[in-house]
């Protein structure tokens, strides 16, 4: 396996101008299943398997379910802004300086995965709530540098869950 195939297992995310019913809803399934997913592959891990990693220097498999549990709050609280404002700027954090704070390591797994379960819980409702112009409203990703509309955001988020499932299903088949 490339060095890029194991930093980006499903490909690098590329933003769509237009998305279907089907896609948006196919979209929200995923966001609605995956921290089930993230659980089943994770919750009877080792602390010597919790700490294997996807690639050399990048992030254990701890580290991505507490990454994708606090990036997932980061996701749903855009949706929350981009609804009640008009084209907002949506937050960017500093990733490796949240990754790297002191409370990392020590974060139970099982606390990691139900924040990410109770985030998609909401963000599920929230989704299924929306009307398809609501996917049509915008928010300034910072990062990236773009306006991105809703139904962008959520196809981005759903690409982050199977993203790092893939990090994470790399890690546990190297030896």
């Amino acid at each position: 396996m490339t060095l890029e195939e194991r930093k980006f297992p499903i490909g690098k995310w590329t933003p769509e101008n237009s998305y279907s019913t089907e896609t948006i809803a196919e979209n929200i399934g995923i966001i609605e299943q995956y921290p089930a997913k993230y659980e089943q592959l994770t919750k009877n891990l080792s602390a010597d398997e919790l700490a294997k990693s996807y690639r050399e220097g990048a992030w254990s498999i701890h580290s991505l379910v507490v990454h994708i549990s606090d990036m997932h709050i980061l996701h749903f609280a855009r949706f929350k802004q981009a609804l009640c404002e008009d084209n907002p700027q949506g937050y960017v954090p500093n990733i490796n300086g949240w990754i790297n704070n002191r409370e990392v390591p020590s974060i139970p797994l099982a606390d990691a995965l139900l924040l990410l379960e109770a985030t998609h819980k909401r963000w599920t409702h929230l989704l299924k709530s929306m009307s398809s112009e609501d996917f049509s409203r915008t928010f300034f990703h910072a990062g990236r540098q773009l306006n991105l509309t809703l139904a962008q955001a959520l196809h981005m988020a759903a690409w982050h869950c199977k993203h790092h499932l893939g990090h994470i299903q790399i890690a546990l088949d190297s030896e």
